[in-house]
């Protein structure tokens, strides 16, 4: 019967351990401790680093639908407030767009003119339908224009005749850039205020005028 063993060269009268001294030497058992220990701080230090970062993903992923639902609400907040401020703004331009103008009248008019309403309406939009035999037209139906009338009152008086102040007027009013840049003249008209002996005594017969001005289409 013969033993295998080996001779460690470096260490002369030492006899070299083999792979299975390793584990079941007589250090054997001390190595079996040092790499369980060093085994077991690993696997506590993966799970330091691992298992809160687990736990807080998991967290994540169970509040996206939360945040979800909370940035929904935020839109729709968004989107009310936008359309709140969006009237605001069309208002706010709307106010500005009648001060300019009430200064303009204001600045034009003659003293013998007492305006009695100012507004502005929509002019009915005109029928898109075509002939029998003919195609419909394609395409968006054109934008609805605006027209801006006004009534005012000129006392009937000997001298000059009104259709001279309100001549300058409607031409004053037309060359300021405030209205003439928007509106142009549609249409004006000249008639007796009120019905015919309607007037009380002692008081001059009064002539009403309308002037009608129709948006610039763009």
């Amino acid at each position: 019967m013969s033993t295998r063993f080996s001779i460690d060269l470096a260490h002369p009268g030492h006899v070299a351990d083999t792979w299975q001294d390793w584990f079941i030497g007589p250090q054997g058992r001390r190595r079996w401790v040092i790499a369980a220990a060093g085994c077991g701080i690993v696997l506590v230090v993966v799970i330091a680093l691992i298992l809160p970062t687990r736990i807080r993903l998991s967290q994540d992923v169970g509040a996206i639908p939360r945040l979800r639902a909370d940035l929904a609400a935020r839109q729709g907040d968004l989107n009310v407030l936008r359309a709140n401020l969006q009237a605001l703004s069309l208002e706010a331009r709307r106010q500005v767009r009648w001060a300019e103008m009430l200064n303009a009248f204001r600045q034009q008019i003659p003293a013998t003119l007492k305006l009695q309403k100012v507004e502005v309406g929509a002019v009915p939009a005109a029928s898109t339908t075509a002939p029998p035999g003919q195609a419909q037209p394609v395409g968006a139906p054109p934008a609805a224009a605006s027209e801006l009338r006004i009534e005012a009152v000129t006392p009937l008086r000997p001298g000059p005749p009104p259709l001279i102040e309100i001549a300058q007027f409607m031409g004053g009013l037309m060359k300021d850039p405030t209205v003439g840049r928007r509106y142009q003249l549609k249409s004006w008209e000249i008639k007796q205020a009120g019905g015919a002996g309607s007037q009380a005594a002692g008081e001059r017969e009064q002539l009403l005028v309308l002037i009608v001005l129709s948006e610039k289409l763009r």
